[in-house]
């Protein structure tokens, strides 16, 4: 029976009832109830909408005793000093805000009890009230510790802490526990985490707490309930107080298919991206709501989509207020910004007025702090939050909350609405606005079950390992645990009352080191289990690792935004945090928007964003990755339901009265109705059914490709698809044996399949028999990428990951590459309990399977129908899955166009190896290296020894058995091997043995491993559990002693066990097969002789070498190697590229001197060929080839030489592409090799005169051109086409066409010479100035070096640009492996030193990172070194050992003061590394060099002396004038510029300015008049 309410006061002190009556007019109904409860001392469940006073009713009862009991122990303490106060109220919140919220609103009782008090005249007590959070500073725990306060606010995580450090004294006399928003961690891992750690308290206390537990939504409530009590009952208070809900969906536009331009008629502009969007008119609608009044909330579902509407709403209130004032309103900026990696990134315009601010987790709780109480006090209009406010926050009289998008869950729309009006009796207002239509839906369904009261139920994790692994290690770390007892008082706990003893005990041989296999070696254990005693115990380093790695809260990688250190605002630097990708796409001096505010990026490191503000700034609002939330199974069905009664109403004009009544009691308005109406005419039409709950849809139709997208539409939400996804994946994998794109989604399911079968997929490919389909995914599951992610984040929880610094961030790569080992190894054992919680996790808190089993068995049994249909287009519930679809792909993309088409080049690994091959491993192997890793292997490097009883015990599980000598050469503390070994074998957790006729030490885990591989005789009285055989003792004890040597022989092991040396190389040929160890020459044998075991045992030499090891030992040598190397100069590497080129003999020597070498180093035919094969493939002007390559390098070169290559066939030229009307680019290949450097082939269109010609020449042999246009017309003939014309024009163009496009080719070069003539007369006539002009100006590689050109002649079969035989361009058949690998040798072999712009400056497609792959394999081969060898390079520089060493010797030749060789080449020429490879010198006149055909360089001692421009008129130096040597040098200079002057095309020309300055007397004009210039009016002449 109810009490009265003003009987149920009757329980409080006078004082307490006195400032009640005065404060309210009565007790709430659910205030009287959980007062009778709570005054009986039973454990209560209080259930009550917002407002309704169930935090005071929780807390009254508690202060009211608080009063009394501190009133009696000062009566009982007299005179004499009072016993020191402990905490005795524990309030736990899911939140920190809402702790902080709790914390103000206590004062409000206190002091008015206080001064009730005062006022009768009661002895003086005060109470005190504390909180500690993860942000309370360290000073104000010490502070909280030294005198704990009456009342204590904190979280979960916190109560975990302080139960983990002496804090847990202040705990002891803890009488009541309130638990508020109880339902916002009961269905989680934080919840089950909380459950334990209520029981930790509870061992504290002499009598256990009460506990109140505190909730506007829950159901079940039974459930709810067992959580909150474990196994004790519960008293649920569920008086009914129906919360009053004033709630309103508004759709801003008369029809969502059809969105008009502009959002009203005031908005004048709006960014030419938002066109169509429902977003504008969604902003503009919420700002005038705002505006109406005093203090809003906006919910949005992500943290991104809360910063954008923020800054919307602000640039709104911006244009408003300006268009008030008569003032221009703000410059419009585009919406969208290109991002330096590809993607693109929003930004925004901050406004200077701000009427609403961002709330959520990644803004630091300073800003939080400060928006709350903003919105408080009335001086700001707007929060735009996340599910941050959401739980029970007193946000002051909030007037209006508005839900952007369909609420995510019934319980999270009840929850935010009522943040409205947020006191006893008040109504809650709320809007929701939908985004599409089908949204519409989603959003009347939750509407309508909130008002109904039906919200989602809770489900616990049911039994999870990784919660209970991180307890038990917290537990044992602060006493001795007996494993029966707290087997025992985990099960008091709800989510572990059916925890088989199984589960528990094999979690507990993970904690202490019991792995299933030796692989597990590299994980230390936590505890010890003394299996006699029962005990379990902590080892050194388990309380701080299990503080450290605290609460159950996943690591997402998120960085800390902070300001400069001495910035602090509010005491705190802290300004938010950012998503990893997001930092990954931010550059320093980005501006980026936080909680409304512009921050500038001033550096990134490896954990932090520091930035410092930038108001005004445009900026770019951030991102966080995975924030969608799946839709429960109950809500899909309901959405069903819904789609079913509407559907019921399908060709009726009008909507029945009882329908029409219940759509607009879910508070839809008739425009709002009508976009449910027609979107449902819409679907109707294109699929002839609807989905329902009892019907699901098959709809396909053709995508751009012609290939089948299938999709499912079904309204059960992601739970349940997800898993139905995977099986469906196996499924077409299996079926098809294609890689299935399949993508989930709460609306359905879509996939692609190639239209290769014939057959048309349908229905059956989604039904499954339900049994079968939870093998499937139970089995698929494994392989998921969610069970990597979830397995990690279990890892992680049951301290299996500790952090390598405690307190700094993880990057999210460095913890998956950790866990991916752990996973790896725990794979082969299913019955490793961290695998068995990641898959119960998958397939009971993220999957649904119950739920799809009941679907499942439905559409079995024909109580759910599936209906088939095809369309030509996507239908519009289509839309919103195809938009998933591609969303989900979308990044695919997201990388430069040449980067997509070398990803298409696929490598072949195993080829790579084949042709990269594989040099000797030892030689890959630093000596020095070795020796130290065979130390820290050992444990006997300085740093690396154990220290006490436990490092003893450590080193024993690590190295396996070891003499005593042994032990107490890697014990720090070696005097005390004897008390050690005595106190762990007491323990039983080391066992004395005889292994090879020696006596050891080994850990007890090795007894049943020692018996079965060597016949090991055991000592008796080990625990049974340690006996139990393993699958491979002895490959287990080798795998070990191959992780802890750094290579070792056959031989070498066999004595280390007493094994014969067959047994232990068929063990190791065993292992090797397993990819374990490799097999090899690593110098193991050279260092020790084997003696008769070598000569009798030809195996005994034959060495191993750990699979991990080795890579250690590798990385560690490339890295002494990389160290080792000193970067050379920038000028050592121009000189010795010079070399590589044969542009000089030798540049050590020549850097010796000052010589200009006249000529190349190569002579003759074979010359040219070197050439040639050096820069196969690489594409250069025709006009450059013969005068500035080819004679630079080959001092005796003729045209004939070249011509007699091609005749003969040894050389192949491939056209790229015309370069104006007289040049073209052209690549030269050795006929071998051929196809390895051609390019690839470009697509072209051909005319019919083409595709007669490729016909002709497709049959084989080469032709003249008289011959291929009598040939060509003929076929023409044959094949009766008679408007072809083919004359000599008509032929010269078509041959040229398909020459550029790299299609044909000839054996000569001479029509490549002749380019020239056919450039057109031109049609004015030119004077005999115009000429001189012309020919001073004229381009410096003129055709043929005739003084006044080739005059144009008429087209004929004899002209020269028809001369040789011509043929079909032959193009071998290649891998791209080959292609790849043949690529990267010509680029070592062409810049001696492979860097980005090496890549850059050929134009390789892709760029550099579509090489590194073989890079990567080539240093593994040991046949490149990557390292840092010339300084301004880049950081990643691959190069071969050879050219590392001439490099150093070329460096050493280069001495300060001496000139060194000059050349002179063309800026073009592949031997110039200046551009892409090495920048530019700096000079200070504005124009800058650039690689033009027609422009020259001078390398002088390595460094670039000058730039002569194309045409001549400019001249380009760097001189550092009276430093030693720069006269000789100009002088050399100039006379290197004359040399590659008169090598190249006769031509005139006049120099007008050096330097950008006009020719005057000065040490250049003087240098270039003696080497061969002559002084002219106007500057200085060059006539050859």
């Amino acid at each position: 029976m109810m009490p009265s309410p003003a009987a149920a006061l009757t329980l409080f002190e006078p004082a307490t009832r006195a400032w009640f009556a005065s404060a309210f007019p009565t007790p709430t109904p659910v205030q009287t109830a959980a007062w009778r409860a709570i005054g009986a001392g039973e454990h209560t469940l209080v259930i009550a909408p917002t407002g309704s006073g169930k935090t005071l009713a929780a807390f009254l009862h508690a202060i009211d005793q608080l009063y009394r009991a501190r009133q009696q122990e000062a009566a009982r303490a007299g005179a004499s000093k009072p016993p020191p106060r402990r905490t005795r109220v524990l309030y736990l919140s899911p939140i920190k805000a809402l702790g902080a919220d709790v914390q103000r609103n206590l004062q409000v009782p206190l002091q008015g009890v206080d001064a009730e008090r005062e006022r009768r005249g009661d002895p003086a007590v005060a109470l005190t009230v504390g909180i500690r959070t993860g942000d309370t500073p360290v000073a104000e725990r010490a502070r909280l510790l030294r005198r704990p306060p009456d009342i204590l606010i904190t979280t979960p995580e916190s109560l975990f802490l302080m139960l983990t450090s002496k804090a847990r004294e202040t705990l002891r006399e803890v009488d009541t526990v309130i638990v508020d928003e109880i339902h916002a961690v009961a269905g989680s891992k934080r919840g089950t985490h909380l459950a334990l750690s209520l029981e930790r308290l509870d061992a504290l206390l002499q009598v256990p707490a009460q506990r109140i537990g505190l909730s506007a939504t829950v159901r079940p409530v039974e459930q709810v309930a067992g959580f909150l009590g474990g196994d004790r009952p519960v008293t649920v208070v569920d008086p009914a107080s129906p919360r009053k809900l004033d709630v309103s969906i508004v759709v801003p536009v008369e029809d969502m298919a059809d969105l008009p331009p502009h959002a009203g008629p005031g908005a004048e502009r709006e960014p030419s991206g938002r066109v169509g969007s429902i977003w504008p008119h969604v902003e503009a609608s919420i700002l005038d709501q705002v505006l109406a009044r005093r203090s809003t909330i906006v919910f949005a579902n992500s943290r991104g989509v809360a910063e954008k509407l923020t800054a919307r709403l602000n640039e709104l209130h911006a244009e408003r207020t300006a268009r008030a004032a008569g003032q221009p309103p703000v410059a419009p900026v585009p919406e969208q910004y290109g991002s330096f990696t590809g993607s693109t990134v929003s930004r925004v315009v901050v406004s200077p007025e701000l009427i609403a601010r961002s709330h959520h987790g990644s803004v630091s709780k300073e800003q939080r702090r400060d928006i709350e109480q903003s919105l408080k006090d009335g001086s700001l209009r707007c929060v735009v939050a996340t599910s941050s406010l959401e739980l029970g926050i007193d946000m002051g009289l909030v007037d209006l909350v508005i839900q952007v998008a369909a609420p995510p869950s019934v319980a999270s729309a009840l929850q935010r609405i009522g943040r409205a009006s947020h006191q006893v009796g008040g109504t809650s207002t709320g809007l929701v606005y939908p985004r599409t239509r089908r949204d519409l839906i989603d959003a009347t369904v939750a509407i309508e079950r909130m008002l109904e009261g039906r919200i989602e139920a809770v489900d616990p994790p049911r039994n999870p390992l990784d919660v209970l692994a991180q307890q038990t290690v917290a537990a044992a770390s602060m006493e001795p645990l007996d494993v029966d007892a707290w087997y025992a008082r985990v099960r008091r706990a709800a989510p572990y009352r059916s925890l088989p003893r199984s589960a528990f005990d094999a979690t507990l041989d993970m904690l202490a080191g019991r792995y299933p296999s030796d692989d597990f070696a590299g994980f230390r254990p936590r505890l010890v289990w003394n299996r006699q005693s029962g005990e379990l115990s902590a080892r050194p380093g388990a309380k701080q690792l299990a503080v450290t790695s605290a609460g159950t809260i996943p690591d997402r990688g998120m960085y800390s935004v902070m300001l400069p250190e001495g910035e602090e605002r509010a005491g705190s630097r802290r300004v938010g945090e950012l998503d990893e990708e997001m930092v990954h796409e931010s550059r320093v001096n980005d501006v980026i928007t936080l909680g409304a505010t512009s921050w500038r990026i001033e550096r990134i490191t490896h954990d932090q964003v520091v930035v410092t503000p930038a108001p005004g700034r445009s900026a770019r609002l951030p991102f966080w990755r995975g924030e969608g939330v799946g839709r429960p199974a109950e809500l899909g069905e309901a959405v069903g339901a819904f789609l079913a009664a509407l559907d019921a109403e399908a060709g009726n004009d009008t909507l029945a009265p009882a329908l029409l009544t219940r759509l607009q009691g879910a508070g839809l308005q008739p425009n709002a109705i009508a976009n449910i109406i027609g979107l449902l005419d819409e679907q109707r039409a294109a699929t002839g059914v609807l989905p329902t709950d009892r019907r699901l849809v098959v709809e396909r139709c053709r995508d751009e490709s012609g290939d089948w997208r299938v999709m499912l539409h079904s309204p059960y939400g992601r739970r349940i698809h997800d898993p139905w996804a995977l099986a469906l994946a196996g499924r077409i994998q299996e079926r098809w044996g294609v890689d299935p794109a399949v993508v989930a989604s709460d609306d359905g399911i879509i996939v692609r399949i190639p239209d290769s079968s014939g057959r048309l997929p349908g229905a059956e490919l989604f039904l499954f028999e339900p049994e079968r389909l939870r093998r499937e995914v139970t089995l698929a599951v494994g392989g998921s990428a969610l069970f990597a992610a979830r397995f990690r984040e279990c890892a992680a929880r049951a301290l299996l990951l500790p952090r390598s610094k405690p307190g700094k961030r993880s990057p999210l790569w460095q913890q998956r590459l950790r866990a991916a080992e752990l996973l790896a190894i725990a794979q082969r054992y299913p019955e490793f309990p961290i695998l068995i919680e990641a898959a119960r996790e998958c397939l009971q808190d993220v999957y649904d399977l119950d739920a799809l089993d009941t679907l499942m068995q439905r559409l079995a049994d024909g109580r759910i129908e599936i209906a088939e249909v095809t369309t030509e287009v996507p239908s519009p519930f289509a839309a919103n899955l195809l938009f998933g679809y591609v969303a989900e792909f979308m990044y695919g993309t997201d990388v430069p166009l040449a980067e997509r088409r070398a990803s298409v080049l696929s490598l072949d690994a195993g080829l790579l190896g084949d042709l990269l091959g594989q040099v000797d491993l030892g030689e890959l192997l630093d000596p020095a290296v070795v020796e130290q890793v065979t130390l820290e292997l050992q444990r006997l490097a300085p740093g690396r020894q154990a220290n006490g009883r436990e490092g003893l015990a450590d080193l024993l599980r690590e190295l396996g058995p070891l003499s005593a000598t042994d032990i107490a050469a890697r014990l720090i503390d070696a005097d005390s091997v004897g008390t050690h070994l005595r106190s762990l074998q007491g323990e039983q957790r080391i066992v004395s043995v005889q292994v090879a006729g020696r006596p050891v030490w080994a850990a007890v885990e090795d007894a049943a491993r020692l018996r079965d591989a060597l016949a090991v005789e055991l000592p008796g009285g080990i625990p049974a559990v340690f006996l139990q055989p393993s699958s491979d003792p002895l490959g287990e004890l080798l795998g070990r002693y191959a992780r802890t040597h750094a290579a070792f022989t056959t031989g070498d092991a066999a004595r280390h066990w007493g094994l014969g040396v067959a047994v232990v190389d068929a063990a190791l040929e065993h292992l090797a097969g397993q990819g374990k160890v490799l097999s090899g020459h690593f110098g193991a044998g050279n260092a020790r002789d084997d003696g008769a075991d070598a000569a009798t045992v030809p195996l005994a030499r034959r060495e191993w070498v750990g699979e991990a090891v080795f890579q250690r030992l590798r990385l560690r040598s490339l890295q002494a190697a990389r160290e080792a190397t000193r970067p050379a100069s920038r000028e050592a590497y121009a000189a010795l590229l010079l070399e590589r080129h044969g542009l000089v003999a030798d540049a050590t020597v020549a850097s010796r001197s000052s010589a200009v070498p006249a000529h190349g180093a190569l002579e003759g035919g074979d010359g040219v060929l070197r050439v040639i094969e050096l820069l196969a493939g690489v594409p250069m002007p025709v006009s450059a080839w013969e005068h500035q390559i080819l004679s630079a390098r080959v001092a005796d070169y003729t045209p004939t030489m070249l011509d007699e290559l091609l005749a003969t066939g040894t050389v192949a030229w491939v056209g790229h592409g015309r370069l104006g009307e007289d040049d073209g680019l052209v690549s030269l290949h050795v006929q071998e090799g051929m196809g390895e450097t051609l390019p690839v082939v470009q697509a072209i269109e051909p005319s019919p005169l083409q595709a007669a010609l490729l016909t002709v020449m497709a049959d084989g042999g080469a032709f003249f051109a008289r011959q291929l246009a009598t040939a060509v017309q003929a076929r023409l003939a044959a094949a009766g086409v008679d408007d072809v014309v083919v004359d000599a024009e008509t032929l010269h163009a078509a041959l040229w066409e398909l020459a550029w496009a790299g299609r044909v080719t000839t054996d000569l070069w001479t029509p490549l010479r002749h380019l020239s003539a056919t450039r057109p007369a031109r049609p004015r006539a030119t004077t005999s100035a115009r000429q001189n002009r012309y020919a001073r100006g004229r381009a410096m590689m003129d055709p043929l070096g005739a003084a006044g050109g080739l005059q144009p002649m008429a087209t004929t079969l004899a002209t020269p640009t028809l001369a040789g035989r011509w043929s079909l361009l032959q193009r071998p058949s290649v891998s791209d492996t080959v292609r790849a690998v043949a690529l990267a040798n010509g680029l070592l072999e062409r810049h001696g030193i492979v860097t980005r712009g090496a890549a850059i400056a050929e134009g390789i497609a892709g760029g550099f990172p579509a090489l590194v792959q073989v890079y990567r394999g080539m240093e593994d081969a040991g046949r490149v070194l990557r390292g840092r060898f010339v300084d301004g390079m880049g950081g990643a520089q691959f190069a071969e050992r050879g050219m590392v060493d001439a490099l150093r010797e070329v460096a050493e030749a280069q001495q300060p003061g001496r000139v060194g060789f000059s050349v002179g080449l063309s800026a073009a020429d592949p031997a110039n590394p200046f551009g892409p490879v090495l920048p530019w010198p700096a000079h200070r006149v504005s124009q800058r060099p650039v690689r033009r055909p027609g422009a020259l360089v001078v390398i002088g001692g390595g460094r670039l002396r000058m730039y002569l421009a194309q045409g001549g008129r400019q001249l380009l130096t760097w001189f550092e004038p009276g430093a030693p040597g720069e006269d000789a040098a100009l002088t050399a200079a100039a006379q290197a510029l004359v040399i590659a002057l008169r090598r190249g095309r006769r031509m005139t020309f006049t120099l007008e300015l050096i330097d950008d300055a006009p020719i005057q007397r000065d040490a250049v004009t003087e240098a270039l008049r003696a080497a061969g210039f002559s002084s002219a009016p106007r500057g200085l002449d060059w006539q050859p």
